[in-house]
């Protein structure tokens, strides 16, 4: 078998995993996704309107409004 179109895989080494362009990453429904501190499961499904929260709107990433 192949990898040679796949759009995601292991760096040699194994220490670094690569989206390629077309390639997509999913998290099923009750796995965690952290970036450093970050924690990427716990970002609000609702703008929170304090002006500084990234929220997630049907799957795109924003930034909260200012609420005021």
């Amino acid at each position: 078998m192949s990898d040679a179109n796949t759009k995601i895989y292991r760096k040699p080494g194994g220490n670094e995993l690569v989206v390629a362009a077309g390639g997509k990453l999913t998290v099923e429904p009750g796995a965690q996704l952290k970036v450093g501190a970050l924690d990427l499961s716990a970002i609000p499904k609702s703008d929170p309107a304090d002006g500084k929260t990234i929220w997630l709107d049907n799957g795109v990433l924003k930034v909260a409004g200012s609420g005021g």
